[in-house]
């Protein structure tokens, strides 16, 4: 029997510390299936904000699209966001937010959170996500807007600088 219980000890002592002890985590950063970072400035030749536009507006719902080329890890990108306005909503003036998405030429989609800040005509866009974020600015001259027509499609061009 005490042979037996020494046995026992010395078989099931090792195993015990070993599970007592602390083990190493690893962790690994999320990367593109190509193991690398996207990271680009852009120029949108194609921008354009499809919905209702007035000068004197209420809240409102729109899309953003816009594309471009660029210049750095990724050759262009796509952006497709929805805003739901913040408070009223004009084409001279307004707060946003939405969601949506970004797609880089040679990578994966993002899908992001959106804010947009209109202020005369000069839109600031930031879009963020888990492992993905975005700034840019965009110029637009909606004219028939400011002279008091409805407007669904405004358009202009700017730039977004972006990193996956």
């Amino acid at each position: 029997m005490r042979r037996t219980l020494a046995v026992l000890v010395a078989v099931v002592a090792p195993v015990c510390t070993l599970a007592a002890s602390p083990w190493v985590a690893s962790a690994q950063a999320i990367q593109t299936p190509t193991g690398t970072t996207n990271a680009a400035t852009c120029a949108f030749t194609s921008y354009t904000l499809n919905g209702t536009f007035n000068r004197i507006g209420g809240s409102a719902t729109f899309t953003l699209d816009a594309s471009g080329t660029c210049v750095g890890t990724s050759s262009g990108v796509t952006v497709t966001v929805t805003f739901n306005s913040i408070g009223p909503w004009s084409c001279v003036a307004g707060v946003a937010t939405g969601s949506g998405g970004f797609q880089p030429s040679n990578g994966l989609g993002q899908s992001v959170g959106a804010a947009l800040v209109n202020t005369g005509g000069e839109y600031v866009v930031a879009l963020y996500g888990l492992t993905a974020g975005a700034a840019g600015q965009f110029t637009t001259l909606p004219i028939p807007c400011e002279e008091g027509q409805t407007q669904t499609t405004i358009g202009g061009s700017g730039t977004l600088t972006f990193a996956t």
